[in-house]
Parts: C-alpha cells; sequence; structure tokens
C-alpha cells in the first residue's frame, strides 16, 4: 500500500479464473479433436444403449414374472381406450348434429338446486336489521 494503490482480490480471482477457463477450453479442444476421443464417446454410448436394454428386458421379464402390466401393455390399452372415444364422439355427432359438443372436463350439471325457505328468511331478517 506503500505506492498508493490498493489490490482488487476479486479483480485478481476473476482474472485467474478467465485464465483457467481459456487453458481448460483449449486443452478440451485438443483432445476432443482427435479421433481417439470419438471412437471413445461412440463405444460408450454403444454400451450405454445395451445396458438401457437389458435393464428393459429384465423389467418387462419381471413384470411377466409377477402377473403385471408391461408398459406396452398400458400403452396398447391407452391407444385402445383412445379409440373408443374417437368412436363414441363421431357417433354423438351423427345422432345429434346440432349440438355442439364441449369438452367432456367443461360439461357440468345444472344448477337447480335453490335456497331453503328457512335461508330466505334468515337472509330477509338480516336484510332488514342492517337497513335500520
Amino acid at each position: 500500500m506503500a505506492d498508493g494503490k490498493q489490490s482488487d482480490p476479486g479483480a485478481t480471482f476473476r482474472d485467474w479464473v478467465t485464465q483457467w477457463e481459456r487453458n481448460f477450453d483449449s486443452f478440451a479442444n485438443q483432445i476432443m479433436g482427435t479421433e481417439g476421443f470419438s471412437q471413445l464417446m461412440n463405444e460408450a454410448q454403444k454400451s450405454q444403449l445395451a445396458f438401457q436394454r437389458m435393464v428393459s428386458q429384465l423389467t418387462t421379464q419381471q413384470l411377466v414374472n409377477m402377473n403385471m402390466p408391461t408398459r406396452d401393455d398400458i400403452l396398447r390399452l391407452t391407444e385402445a381406450v383412445q379409440d373408443i372415444d374417437r368412436r363414441l364422439e363421431r357417433i354423438e355427432q351423427k345422432l345429434d348434429p346440432d349440438a355442439q359438443r364441449k369438452p367432456t372436463a367443461a360439461r357440468r350439471p345444472p344448477r337447480t338446486r335453490r335456497p331453503t325457505p328457512k335461508a330466505t328468511e334468515k337472509a330477509a331478517k338480516k336484510e332488514e336489521k342492517s337497513g335500520e
């Protein structure tokens, strides 16, 4: 501090990190640009796919042994149900072509329920009291 300048530890750290990133990027680009690295990655991907296929087959076999549906069984059922839904929609449209079909989730029963006479009397008395 005798020369009047204060050193900034944050700036020093940022410079160090920037230099480290540049060196690492240079090293990684040199390694990844080789034919050996490409072959290694290809083999690693093949191994991963083979492992995934093996786990899938073992899981399917275990589900079959436990008499439970597999993923493929569930997908087939889903497709069958969706096909049935489409057929039902077509049948409904043929039976009543003028009706505008709403999505099933939006359909609600009509609101036919009315308040009881006792509840209307209480509400009327409340209004009288608040009006006084």
